[in-house]
């Protein structure tokens, strides 16, 4: 399990900021987002481990599917709006699969938070 909270805490740590046009842009709400449940995540995980040891892999591998999905969808917003020839139909494929990646990231994201609430674990995301 502490493996999985340092891969979370690199996947937050890592995402590239983006340069946005307009304030309070879907873009840059889903990078803080994203950056925010895994940092909140990876601490949850790691001090989970720190009072239970390793953990199964049932308990630990939804907080890798997290971290995997957020570095996908990091990965997809950085090509989003940005490449040398405007394509709007690139665009539109690459937000589609930001969002459902986003709806997978929630998923995660509310199992993991409830694994460490019922864990007693002080963090929430």
């Amino acid at each position: 399990m502490d493996d999985a909270g340092c891969c979370l805490l690199s996947v937050a740590w890592n995402i590239a900021p983006l340069t946005e046009g307009r304030p309070d842009s879907r873009r840059g709400a889903i990078r803080r987002s994203v950056e925010s449940a895994c940092r909140t995540a990876g601490l949850g995980a790691r001090e989970w481990a720190a009072r239970n040891g390793t953990g199964t892999e049932a308990e630990y591998r939804p907080f890798l599917q997290l971290a995997d999905v957020a570095y996908e969808i990091a990965t997809l917003l950085l090509l989003v709006e940005d490449f040398l020839v405007s394509d709007l139909e690139r665009e539109h494929r690459r937000w589609a699969e930001i969002e459902e990646l986003s709806g997978r990231f929630a998923e995660l994201a509310e199992w993991t938070s409830n694994f460490l609430s019922l864990s007693g674990s002080a963090l929430r995301l």
